[in-house]
């Protein structure tokens, strides 16, 4: 009988643990979060804009993304290799070459803003990116702040 209260009393400290930890990442991880990076490109501000606008390729210089669903001029979906769900976009502004602006979502809980900038260089252009984002509900926001780094994907997307 005492094996059992005490198996007992640890499933339960087990128990209130998992769900005390639970509720302190909801209160500690960010609903919302923004980034800047910035890059040096040794091409002109109209080859770097075309790379991006040519949704039909990002599959070539993106491995995350498995394909690219293009709905019209200014809405696509991108279906990620390691997703169930795909991000949806839509084109918020252009002005080329100098800005453009993007908002994207995925599901009913995640929904996100990025904005490039370009301005010339001696030796081609700086594309400046300001991606953000903000999330609904706990569990979404504990699993995209664990698994997420939108930082360092920004980063990886401006390399590329």
């Amino acid at each position: 009988m005492k094996f059992l209260k005490w198996l007992i009393g640890i499933s339960a400290a087990v128990c209130l643990s998992l769900v005390t930890a639970f509720l302190v990442a909801g209160l500690l991880v960010p609903a919302e979060r923004s980034f800047s990076n910035e890059i040096e490109i040794e091409a002109t501000a109209e080859s770097v804009w075309q790379v991006i606008t040519d949704k039909s390729r990002y599959t070539e210089w993106q491995p995350s993304i498995k394909k690219v669903d293009v709905i019209d001029e200014r809405n696509w979906v991108e279906n990620l290799k390691d997703s169930q769900e795909p991000l949806r976009f839509s084109l918020v502004a252009d002005r080329r070459p100098e800005s453009m602006e993007f908002g994207y979502s995925m599901g009913d809980s995640f929904h996100g803003h990025w904005k490039g900038e370009m301005t010339s260089t001696a030796t081609g252009v700086r594309l400046k990116t300001t991606d953000g984002y903000k999330v609904d509900g706990w569990i979404t926001k504990i699993l995209i702040g664990m698994f997420f780094d939108l930082d360092s994907f920004a980063k990886d997307w401006n390399s590329k």
